[in-house]
């Protein structure tokens, strides 16, 4: 599978993981487009400077954009971020990406 086609993937799978109630039987969903992300890093290092940009998308999904470092944490710990984060993370299909995001502050072991 080409990048272009993966980064399609990753986009779609952040609006698949964000669906957050807004009232009761209803939904809203939100997105973010990823830009200039390597699905298929070669190094550790890659992996975890591509599984940083994932969380700032995921943060922004799921309505932390601008917000402090302590309200950042506890979305990183809600359903939201934990399904888009690592819906992103898991479906690229690559290791070294599933291993940054298991590696990740408050990622769900």
């Amino acid at each position: 599978m080409n990048r272009s086609i993966n980064r399609n993937i990753l986009l779609g799978l952040l609006l698949l993981g964000t669906a957050c109630p807004v009232e009761a039987g209803r939904a809203e969903t939100a997105s973010v487009t990823l830009r200039h992300i390597d699905l298929h890093p070669a190094t550790a290092t890659a992996a975890r400077r591509s599984m940083r940009r994932i969380d700032e998308a995921a943060l922004n999904v799921c309505g932390a954009s601008g917000a402090l470092v302590e309200a950042k944490r506890g979305i990183r710990a809600s359903s939201c971020w934990q399904e888009a984060a690592g819906n992103a993370a898991r479906y690229s299909g690559d290791p070294l990406l599933e291993q940054a995001f298991a590696r990740f502050p408050l990622a769900a072991r």
